[in-house]
């Protein structure tokens, strides 16, 4: 446990195959439960000596390697053992991670030494946490896996529950059946404020922010598996211009 001003910080460490998205979504379920404990953000921990191989590894069909699910879906990576990588080996590894998930912090370390400032308070799901909109920067998707990050956009003000009802299908509905999401940000731009969606796999939250809007969009930014832009886009387009009844 860390003690960071007026908060204390358990860092909870999984095993090296773990899928952080279970872990992520009991700490949401505690929360509305009452509980004292919140989820303050995902740190992943990457070998850039080994990491190429890693997340190269075959897998039985439809299952996922777990080192590209743990960069997918960290909110802080960091990168580790730059001493033991040429530059032409770390730019490599930089740009693939870059790939798989680009709206995430990337942090640069050796021998795992890193500011604790750079990785507590992160308030990542929070309606304190940065604006979506920060990390718009769309990865090439890691071609042996098809994993990458995309952002939708939406000119003007519009409604939450339209927004729910894309992610509906999304997440629930199997209207994507090849699509996997592992991370999903957010900024809906409504008449009476912002809204921040903030989720892990197939559960979301949302938290009103009292930030006032920067360029009027509603953004939601996907980091996942076959992302098809051009198909999401548009049926996120279609799905907010929708009149309600």
């Amino acid at each position: 446990m860390e003690k960071k001003g007026k908060f204390d910080y358990i860092l909870l460490e999984t095993t090296g195959i773990a899928d952080p998205g279970p872990v992520a979504s009991i700490f949401w379920l505690d929360e509305e439960l009452g509980s004292d404990l919140y989820l303050d953000g995902i740190v992943t921990l990457v070998d850039a000596k080994y990491c190429i191989k890693e997340i190269s590894e075959s897998r039985p069909e439809g299952v996922i390697n777990e080192a590209l699910q743990q960069i997918a879906t960290a909110d802080v990576i960091v990168l580790n053992k730059l001493d033991l990588v040429s530059t032409a080996e770390l730019n490599n590894v930089e740009s693939t991670i870059r790939g798989i998930n680009s709206a995430s912090k990337l942090i640069k370390s050796e021998q795992a030494k890193v500011d604790l400032d750079e990785i507590l308070d992160l308030q990542a799901y929070s309606g304190l946490a940065e604006q979506p909109t920060k990390f718009l920067s769309e990865g090439i998707p890691h071609l042996s896996s098809g994993i990458g990050t995309v952002s939708l956009y939406y000119d003007g003000v519009t409604k939450i529950s339209r927004v729910e009802t894309f992610l509906q299908a999304l997440l629930w509905d199997g209207v994507y059946p090849d699509i996997k999401i592992f991370r999903l940000k957010g900024l809906v731009q409504q008449d009476l404020g912002q809204i921040m969606i903030q989720g892990v796999q197939d559960t979301y939250d949302t938290y009103p922010i009292n930030q006032s809007a920067v360029d009027g969009k509603t953004t939601l930014v996907l980091i996942g598996k076959n992302l098809n832009v051009t198909l999401l886009q548009s049926d996120f387009s279609r799905a907010l211009d929708c009149c309600e009844s």
